[in-house]
């Protein structure tokens, strides 16, 4: 097993009942990935070795806190990442993906059928317009999308009372950091913590942000 795999597998170890099992899928996952990616660009990331880490293991540094969750919208899910990879270790947990480009959800959809991944959807879908949906989630994700403005005002409307924004970045600025503050104050969320975090083996830095809805209050 090459490292890339391996610093993956070390997620999983205490989380995943059957480690081997969600590595030959994501195995899987990656090979119809760059096979389809020679017909239809959805990654520019074009070897295995790169996708175990720049996809699979960073779709997968939230895993440890989220194994305890039941639902999750993943938005700009792009190819299925995170979704996909957290699906295949949370088999248990309701996810919805969605991205505005038809060919990217046809490929998840692909990949749905393949892994025979239950309570999985994933559509197509302008971010603007899931604002119409009235659907709660105790999480929301979205990795390498938008500011975090931005991404506040499109997720937060589909967190429920108490659930939790989760935006997957690298390095944010204390500028973009303001902003997300002051706009998770109007949309009653609060920054909860940020967790730094570094890709094995290239070292490239990540920072897992937690943004959860304040609990309704009874007067």
């Amino acid at each position: 097993m090459d490292i890339c795999k391996n610093h993956v597998r070390e997620l999983l170890e205490g989380i995943v009942s059957q480690p081997d099992k969600v590595i030959a899928e994501c195995d899987i996952f990656i090979h119809e990935l760059l096979k389809w990616n020679a017909r239809v660009n959805l990654t520019s990331i074009v070897t295995p070795t790169e996708c175990w880490e720049k996809h699979i293991q960073d779709s997968l540094l939230p895993l440890p806190y989220l194994q305890h969750e039941t639902s999750l919208l993943d938005i700009g899910s792009g190819a299925g990442l995170p979704s996909i990879p957290l699906k295949l270790c949370l088999p248990e947990m309701v996810i919805t993906s969605v991205d505005k480009v038809r060919k990217k959800i046809n490929f998840q959809n692909h990949c749905k059928r393949l892994l025979k991944l239950k309570n999985f959807n994933a559509t197509t879908v302008r971010l603007e317009h899931i604002l119409c949906s009235e659907k709660k989630y105790a999480i929301v994700t979205a990795r390498a999308l938008a500011s975090l403005e931005e991404l506040i005002k499109l997720g937060s409307p589909h967190v429920e009372a108490g659930g939790v924004l989760l935006a997957m970045k690298s390095k944010v600025g204390d500028e973009e950091m303001e902003r997300g503050q002051i706009a998770a104050e109007g949309a009653a969320m609060e920054f909860e913590r940020i967790i730094e975090c570094r890709l094995q083996p290239s070292g490239a830095e990540r920072q897992l942000i937690f943004i959860r809805k304040k609990e309704t209050v009874k007067l």
